[in-house]
């Protein structure tokens, strides 16, 4: 099994470009070293995009289009200049520097136009397009492009689908939803109605909540994750007033937000006959639990809800009935084939995230299948807690001895794996 990312390395004209596991590069934004950061990659259906924000230009580059290159001097002056002076001279600056950049690449397989202020290029070719980006914004290389990398950059709140091993069925189902977030128009066209409720029951760790953090960036959205002492108070009426604040806040919410209440069963569970103050809490929580999910979507388009139980036993059914929560979706203890697809997948993060500059994160033997077959019974979060084990003890044994240890074997793994097992 390949974990290790394959790299395409072009040339032209003194510039080169690193294509880091172009095979992986799908639909969505494409992470990229360019030293313009007003340039952003993106792959669709169709080919590939990059849209250059020529209105990000620092105030060096402003001073060099006044003094030819006298930045620093210029600088100084400036900003020794009164506040309606100073925004007059950077807008010239702006100005005049955006004219004096170039629109056009020689290369006929790329187009370019121009939408507002931005340049926005297109080709069907990776490298082309890159190609063409460096000659308009002066980049000399090398640029390293990959989704590898974008992942290295980024921590698990940037998680997305793709992330996501082992729950194939249930990830189709966050795509379909996903699909009809990024089209409302074909929504109403068809006066189609996309779920406005998610119920994700299993056991624990086994990736409810990475499943609404990657739904939330997979629409280009945040999560709002509700918890229980944002709405259980022990003062009567304030548990009420809270659920009411946090439908109010999401009603005037303007992007799209996955609203999610971890735990759901902690938060509202059964209803039925009050006998104490709590009973009759948990009832009025409820109760309005369930009038402001009948509308929410009518209200406000961007927000869809996700609920998370260990235990959906003790959700009262009526919470969470078609209408409120339109998909209820299993959230299985991965199998063999869901394991070994987990555990490829934490492999290849840690390799783009750690491996660089020579140094070794993983030694060459290891065996993913076999790991997934010896690891029956752990989650993804079980895992995630063999390998930082894994990587712990080789920390600690370099932060002893003050010499770097031999990369983390299959020998390890196993080894770590047979110590979580009991507890999982």
């Amino acid at each position: 099994m390949q974990l290790r990312p394959e790299i395409e390395l072009v040339e032209v004209s003194g510039r080169s470009l690193r294509i880091i596991d172009a095979h992986l590069i799908t639909d969505g934004p494409i992470g990229h070293d360019l030293p313009d950061r007003g340039v952003a990659l993106t792959a669709g259906p169709d080919g590939y995009t990059a849209r250059w924000s020529r209105g990000s230009v620092d105030l060096a580059g402003i001073a060099r289009a006044f003094v030819g290159g006298a930045a620093g001097g210029a600088l100084f002056r400036l900003l020794g200049l009164p506040g309606a002076v100073l925004g007059a001279v950077i807008a010239v600056g702006l100005a005049r520097t955006a004219r004096e950049r170039p629109t056009t690449v020689p290369d006929p397989t790329v187009t370019v136009v121009e939408e507002g202020p931005d340049l926005v290029l297109r080709s069907a070719d990776l490298a082309s397009l890159v190609f063409a980006v460096m000659e308009l914004t002066g980049a000399t290389g090398p640029v390293t492009v990959s989704p590898a990398l974008q992942a290295a950059l980024t921590d698990s709140e940037a998680v997305r689908l793709d992330d996501v091993g082992g729950l194939d069925e249930v990830v189709a189902q966050f795509r379909d939803v996903a699909v009809s977030f990024r089209h409302p128009e074909v929504m109403a066209r068809w006066g189609a109605t996309r779920p406005q409720g998610i119920l994700l029951y299993g056991p624990p760790g086994t990736g409810k909540t990475m499943l609404a953090r990657a739904l939330a960036n997979e629409i280009d959205g945040e999560l709002r994750e509700i918890r229980t002492p944002e709405i259980l108070d022990k003062w009567v009426g304030n548990s009420e007033k809270n659920i009411q604040r946090i439908f109010a806040d999401a009603r005037r919410l303007d992007h799209p937000t996955v609203l999610l209440f971890d735990e759901f069963d902690s938060i509202i569970s059964y209803t039925g006959a009050a006998f104490d103050a709590a009973g009759q809490m948990i009832n009025a929580v409820a109760g309005i639990f369930k009038q402001e999910m009948n509308t929410l979507i009518e209200h406000n388009p961007n927000v869809i809800v996700v609920a998370t139980t260990n235990f959906p036993d003790r959700v009262d059914a009526s919470l969470v009935r078609s209408g409120r929560f339109d998909l209820k979706l299993a959230v299985p203890p991965p199998g063999p084939a869901a394991r070994e697809d987990i555990l490829a997948k934490l492999l290849r993060r840690l390799i783009a995230r750690h491996e660089v500059g020579g140094f070794r994160l993983f030694a060459d033997d290891l065996d993913v299948p076999a790991l997934a077959a010896a690891s029956t019974g752990l989650t993804g979060a079980d895992f995630k807690e063999v390998l930082r084990r894994a990587q712990l003890d080789k920390a600690m044994h370099e932060a002893r001895q003050g010499s770097p240890p031999s990369p983390i074997t299959q020998a390890d793994l196993l080894a770590i794996v047979a110590a979580v097992r009991p507890a999982a």
